[in-house]
């Protein structure tokens, strides 16, 4: 089943092809980074040029509409909505910061955490922030 990646603000889809699209700032550089779709793959492409080290932290923003996804929930987490075929919309969290591994499904009864930093996070609260009814 496909995971269809979509921003929280405009619904757009950020994954047409086979990579998740977002657009992420640092500083005065600005680019597209492109991310697999497929949660807990933190395979990445950076344009040429466009360098980042790790701990670095982002600005992630929606390619289509500009708007921050910068979750309401915690500011060091990008927020995007994932449905997998006609399943609801749930919250995928991931980390701003370049190079850390830390990515949270939220689904109406769970949080599926991911990534090898995903475990300084424990004390994260996302109740409230489950699935999403759009319909």
């Amino acid at each position: 089943m496909r995971n269809s990646y979509h921003c929280p603000h405009c619904l757009a889809s950020l994954n047409p092809g086979n990579k998740l699209i977002l657009r992420i700032a640092h500083g005065s550089r600005a680019g597209l980074i492109l991310l697999s779709p497929q949660v807990g793959n933190y395979t990445k492409i950076l344009p040429d040029g466009f360098e980042l080290a790790d701990g670095e932290g982002l600005t992630v923003s929606c390619p289509v509409c500009a708007e921050d996804l910068t979750s309401p929930a915690n500011a060091r987490f990008g927020e995007v909505l994932l449905r997998r075929g006609d399943e609801e919309f749930v919250r995928v969290y991931f980390s701003k910061t370049y190079g850390e591994e830390a990515t949270f499904v939220v689904t109406n009864d769970e949080v599926h955490a991911y990534g090898p930093h995903a475990e300084q996070y424990q004390s994260v609260n996302f109740f409230g922030e489950g699935a999403v009814k759009l319909d």
